[in-house]
């Protein structure tokens, strides 16, 4: 029963997100250690510096299931949470988010006043701009979600060393393009639950064709975004790489643009899921 109950709590955390943005922590990280020339890690300040988000997006994604869990029980994709299914209460996942928010609090303020504005800007517009205001009101509440999913690599970057502009800035720029339009493919591959519970997803409100228009206008506009980081690296592995990994997401989008279909759509998603990840991986190792 306990280790059934430790997993539903694993769940409300969404840990495939909670994963991404530990990801992103990471990468800006260690790549801001490199750039700085500053190869001696304090591993202390990481850790603490880990925690510190992982505590943070922790609390959020629960606290964004305590508040949608009235759309959550109409929807197919989330049927299966822990609040739909009644395994933890809401009173109990309330509190939870709250404490692992107020933790995280208590460590960004032993890193310093910006690592704290960083996490409290991030959790904040999660929160407060995209879930409680604009969600369910405009078809673009996803861009509201921009910078909370650039804090952790802008979070990153600033630990590791290195200074935040101009370098740090492009990366969280090129995240919080990435974010929207992984809502909008998720969106795009379950049109109708969003449909049935009157979210105003930007793919929902328009004809199929526009929806997956717009979408792969935003694919475009990240996949141009990540050349940028070309002016920052000699490395030819870096050019090579991301020009592969956009060949790839190109024919996902092609083929989405000429079947029209919600099994595409998926392939599309589950492309763009890593693909910032990837990115900056390649970016950080054109420098070793």
């Amino acid at each position: 029963m306990k280790v059934e109950l430790a997993y539903d709590y694993g769940v409300l955390l969404k840990p495939k997100v909670l994963l991404a943005m530990l990801g992103l922590y990471l990468t800006t990280f260690f790549t801001s250690s490199i750039v700085s020339g500053d190869f001696s890690v304090d591993y202390f300040q990481f850790f603490i510096g880990f925690m510190a988000v992982a505590l943070s997006v922790s609390g959020a994604n629960a606290l964004n299931c305590v508040y949608d869990h009235d759309i959550d029980t109409l929807m197919t994709r989330t049927s299966g949470r822990p609040l739909v299914r009644g395994t933890i209460s809401l009173p109990n996942a309330s509190l939870f988010s709250w404490v692992t928010l107020g933790l995280s609090a208590i460590l960004a303020v032993y890193l310093g006043v910006i690592p704290l504005m960083l996490l409290a800007e991030g959790a904040g517009s999660y929160l407060l701009l995209y879930t409680v205001i604009f969600k369910r009101k405009t078809s673009v509440n996803v861009l509201f979600t921009a910078p909370s999913v650039a804090a952790p690599a802008w979070f990153g970057w600033y630990l590791g060393g290195a200074p935040l502009y101009p370098v740090g800035l492009v990366m969280g720029a090129m995240v919080a393009i990435w974010g929207p339009l992984r809502l909008w493919s998720i969106a795009l591959a379950f049109t109708k639950d969003y449909e049935k519970v009157g979210i105003p997803m930007f793919p929902s409100m328009v004809s199929r064709k526009k929806a997956i228009s717009g979408v792969l206008s935003a694919q475009m506009l990240l996949i141009a975004s990540s050349y940028s980081l070309v002016l920052w690296t000699d490395s030819s592995l870096y050019l090579i790489g991301v020009t592969l990994l956009n060949m790839l997401m190109m024919g996902a989008g092609y083929k989405l643009y000429k079947s029209e279909s919600n099994r595409d759509g998926w392939v599309l998603f589950k492309l763009t899921s890593p693909y910032i990840l990837l990115v900056f991986l390649l970016f950080m190792f054109s420098y070793l």
